[in-house]
């Protein structure tokens, strides 16, 4: 049996290995030796897929470390605990929650943890049904749609300002964003019903967002409008100078008398104003 102390030595050994399981079960654990692991399971070289830890009374606290170190690790897929042997109340779950999906902010949720797609058994009977829709989006999605799944349900009303600061060149991104949102919706027994609420929003909430771009930046959209009438000015401008020079060659040259070049340029310029 190993306690804190052999969990924070066992860690610092941990680093640059090819890992995929590690089974911690019947130990006297606690939130301090798991927060040991949290350079390990922050790293890159982290390859670690399971992490069992049966027979742990590490409690809320440890519930809590656990969802801090995994925030942002992307190799882990099951964490396996016994939930009322492990002594975690709705505080405990709550910071699980929260590590899967924290809807404090859009950035916030695209950040949470998108692979782990067990917490708590193998069936997982004894998790929190809010807790296990978030673990079947996982298990179902890569990590991109996943997280674009987690974005709609937690945020109905999405907020552009934040991204107004790179003004209309995002504005494509967002409407990319909404057409991939549609592309990979999909459902099962879990979840279904809600992603069917999702899909049939996703029109109205589109058009929300680009509403929320011109409203909030209205003199920026007409100075871009006038923006391309110039650079279409501009290319035909440059069209017209391109068919001129071409005209005189087939001529043989530009006159050398300078009252005719007077004159000829002054035809010329009539031509572009036409």
């Amino acid at each position: 049996n190993i306690g804190d102390q052999g969990l924070q030595a066992l860690a610092a050994g941990m680093t640059n290995t090819k890992l995929e399981e590690l089974y911690l079960s019947g130990n006297l654990i606690t939130a301090v030796g798991l927060r040991s692991m949290s350079d390990y399971f922050q790293s890159e070289s982290c390859c670690l897929k399971t992490l069992n830890v049966l027979r742990n009374d590490f409690g809320d606290e440890g519930a809590v470390a656990l969802a801090d170190i995994l925030m942002g690790n992307k190799s882990l897929t099951s964490l396996h605990f016994i939930p009322h042997q492990s002594g975690i109340t709705n505080a405990g779950w709550a910071a699980f929650s929260k590590l899967l999906c924290d809807p404090s902010s859009i950035e916030s949720t695209y950040l949470s943890n998108h692979n782990i797609g067990t917490i708590g058994e193998h069936e997982m009977l004894g998790t929190p049904f809010n807790i296990r829709r978030y673990l079947d989006l996982n298990e179902l999605l890569d990590r991109r749609h996943a997280a674009i799944h987690k974005i709609l349900k937690s945020h109905p009303d999405l907020d552009m300002e934040p991204f107004f600061q790179w003004k209309l060149k995002l504005l494509p991104v967002v409407i990319n964003w909404f057409q991939s949102a549609r592309s990979r919706m999909v459902a099962n027994d879990l979840i279904g019903e809600s992603i069917q609420r999702q899909r049939q929003s996703l029109p109205s909430r589109e058009l929300s967002a680009l509403y929320k771009f011109v409203r909030g930046m209205p003199a920026l959209t007409v100075i871009s409008y006038w923006q391309q009438q110039v650079i279409n000015i501009q290319a035909r401008r440059r069209r017209l100078d391109v068919e001129e020079e071409t005209a005189w060659v087939r001529l043989g040259g530009r006159p050398r008398d300078e009252g005719n070049v007077e004159f000829i340029q002054i035809g010329a310029k009539r031509m572009r104003q036409e």
